[in-house]
């Protein structure tokens, strides 16, 4: 009786574990609601609204309000399935990155937009995924 209880319980929780990771995750993923400098280099998920339309490119918002850039590294293209993304929720699996832009150079010229702090995935390693309802 007791063996057929533990052999219940193990595959309960191994069917537990298997739901709670995102579907395209790997098992040295970890899944995040938000991001930190901490992070940076890690392999991590994230969920939020996708968008084709940010400044320096697509990305994903998270609940907390954060971005995090989802960027080109080569000549990769945003055609379908990406544009069926527009604005849904999505899953986004890859090593986490953060830009750390340099201090402006003296004297600061006011003019001259510089590229801000950010997170962002590089696109070619980065699987993202439509959630379903």
């Amino acid at each position: 009786m007791k063996i057929a209880a533990t052999a219940i319980l193990i595959a309960f929780l191994c069917l537990s574990c298997s739901r709670s990771t995102p579907e395209g995750a790997t098992a040295a993923s970890i899944e995040v609601s938000q991001v930190s400098k901490t992070l940076a280099g890690k392999q991590v998920t994230i969920r939020g609204k996708f968008s084709l339309l940010g400044k320096p490119g697509p990305y994903i918002l998270l609940g907390n309000r954060q971005v995090v850039y989802v960027l080109p590294k080569g000549s990769f293209t945003w055609g379908k399935p990406y544009t069926e993304m527009e604005g849904e929720l999505v899953t986004a699996t890859g090593t986490l990155r953060f830009y750390d832009a340099p201090p402006p150079a003296e004297p600061v010229d006011q003019a001259i937009q510089r590229e801000p702090d950010h997170f962002y995935f590089e696109s070619e390693t980065t699987q993202l995924r439509l959630i379903t309802h």
